[in-house]
């Protein structure tokens, strides 16, 4: 803080000694580098980064004049382990009300949890702006060290030395004093200035302090190096003590709805890497040595995933550190649901089609990470698919109530067959399976709210889909579908059934819409209320001909005909 306060003094002091004369930064272009990777969930004054990252620079995208033309890339926000996640999240532009609604959107989904690929974002933001005219002001705020084995002092030296034309400033963001010696080149290869932010303030006053010199165009000049110190040669020395670093203790303080967990640990913040693990000893304090660690809660070895937390703990030498584990989720549904095969949160990392990263078998409260997922429910492994049920925010320090209550159960009529092997499904707007169940009875099934497609399938083999019409399933209700509207036959004991009976539906025109198949059943069979002809195939590769021209089922009527 006091070296941003010198800056601003200095460059007041300079504005009153040459009224007439400033140091013009050419150029419009103020572009941030953020970095979203996971030590971001560390607090500072109980307040993770992220949140202080986020809200800092909103607020300084609301301050920025509409001619500054803003961008932004963040790091790490949507992979865990990937040094590949690097992303613009805010293409440069100028910010219009519109724009700047739309950048401070972007800014606060956000989420912290992958690596530090400081070098790898470096060369992509310089990529993007060296066609501006004039020179671009470039500012990385980062917590940390490059993470992926690369070099950000040498290519930002490099990036100079082509011609390109920028300036990068640094802010280090409770950064130790050893990881401020080293972050610092970035700045000065880049002939920027490097600033020190320890809280909300500091970052915001930093921020600002580079945001007025690309308003005012004011050039920030670096602050000269210290002269070295010159150490004399005695021909004596004087002895001293130092004390080895012992180790911290790690407390977990868990929220009162938190049951013991199987396992918790202590994870590498960058790499996921489990360092300490502590099975079967509940919540008791444990002694680690210093560093920094990511908690891991392992709530049931076989009915729980391992969840990465968002929780940065910091461990002192001789010190007890306290570590709060109070984010979680609870599901609260009514008495016709029936616990699931797994329940989970889907994260934008997780591999399509596979299982969440964070799954449970169990429905009492429990422990999540902070952010947006997709709430996936899979009733039964064998006879319905996992079904998702939209979006969820899961909030910090507390626990998130979740209703899981909209659903859809088919009512059938007393004629419908019971056949093992059948299924139903619901299709959205563009004909995509949304949920399938298989092998069912009739229960009750969660599925989306929204307006579907039922379709039914009477056997695998023995028969074709019927569409049997459009369903509304409204949030937070159990709807009900009738199936009560079909087509059967009467035929003499021991009439052996056709190859094939198909049911076609006609529009008005007489024209067919769609056709449903029986193959050697008599049915009866569910179908959709309408016109049908009926024609019939007595043996395969047999002729297909026309019993019924035309007749019309009417909806919660069964039709029976005689053969």
């Amino acid at each position: 803080m006091n070296a941003i306060i010198r800056l601003i003094s200095v460059v007041i002091f300079l504005g009153l000694l040459f009224p007439g004369t400033t140091v013009r930064a050419e150029g419009n272009v103020l572009y941030f580098i953020l970095d979203a990777s996971g030590s971001m969930w560390e607090r500072v004054e109980g307040k993770p980064r992220i949140v202080i990252a986020k809200e800092t620079l909103s607020s300084l995208i609301e301050q920025t004049p509409a001619e500054i033309r803003t961008g932004i890339t963040a790091y790490g926000h949507r992979r865990k382990f990937d040094c590949s996640d690097i992303q613009e999240i805010a293409p440069l532009k100028s910010l219009d009300p519109m724009t700047k609604y739309r950048v401070q959107e972007r800014i606060s989904t956000l989420s912290a949890m992958g690596k530090t690929p400081i070098t790898d974002s470096i060369r992509q933001t310089v990529d993007r702006l060296k066609t501006e005219e004039g020179r671009s002001t470039i500012v990385l705020i980062s917590d940390g060290l490059e993470s992926c084995g690369k070099d950000p002092c040498a290519l930002t030296s490099e990036l100079k030395s082509s011609g390109i034309n920028f300036v990068m400033h640094v802010v280090g963001f409770g950064l130790t004093q050893e990881q401020e010696q080293k972050l610092s080149c970035i700045s000065a290869a880049g002939e920027g200035k490097f600033f020190t932010a320890g809280n909300a303030a500091d970052l915001l006053d930093a921020l600002t302090v580079v945001k007025e010199s690309v308003v005012e165009q004011v050039e920030l000049t670096p602050v000269p190096e210290p002269e070295p110190v010159v150490q004399k040669v005695e021909s004596s020395s004087t002895s001293i003590k130092i004390k080895a670093k012992g180790p911290g203790t790690v407390k977990l303080t868990p929220a009162p709805w938190v049951q013991e967990p199987r396992s918790w640990a202590l994870s590498d913040v960058e790499s996921g890497e489990i360092l300490y693990e502590f099975k079967r000893q509940g919540v008791t304090p444990q002694k680690v040595p210093a560093g920094t660690y990511q908690l891991v809660w392992h709530q049931n070895e076989h009915r729980a995933a391992q969840v990465i937390t968002e929780q940065i703990v910091k461990v002192k030498s001789g010190e007890v550190v306290e570590v709060p584990v109070t984010t979680g989720v609870r599901l609260s549904m009514p008495q016709w649901v029936e616990t699931p095969y797994w329940w989970g949160l889907k994260a934008a990392d997780d591999e399509p089609g596979r299982k969440p990263g964070v799954w449970f078998r169990d429905l009492p409260a429990q422990v999540v990470p902070t952010g947006r997922y997709e709430l996936i429910w899979y009733q039964n492994e064998h006879r319905t698919t996992p079904v998702n049920l939209g979006a969820i925010d899961v909030q910090m320090d507390q626990l998130n109530e979740i209703t899981v209550a909209t659903g859809l159960q088919l009512v059938k009529a007393d004629w419908v067959p019971e056949i093992r092997r059948r299924w139903w499904q619901l299709l959205d707007a563009d004909g995509q399976m949304v949920f399938k169940a298989s092998n069912f009875e009739f229960k009750p099934q969660i599925v989306p709210p929204g307006e579907y497609q039922l379709i039914y399938r009477q056997t695998k083999h023995g028969a074709t889909d019927s569409p049997l019409g459009p369903v509304m399933i409204k949030e937070g209700e159990l709807a009900q579908f009738a199936v009560n509207t079909g087509v059967g036959f009467s035929y003499a004991d021991g009439t052996e059934p056709p190859y094939m009976v198909e049911f076609s539906r006609l529009n008005q025109a007489g024209e067919v819409e769609v056709s449903v198949q029986l193959k050697k059943s008599w049915g009866p069979i569910p179908l959709q209320a309408g016109t049908y002809k009926v024609d019939y195939q007595e043996v395969r590769k047999g002729p297909v001909i026309t019993i019924v021209d035309s007749f019309d089922l009417p909806a919660g009527v069964f039709v029976e005909i005689e053969m």
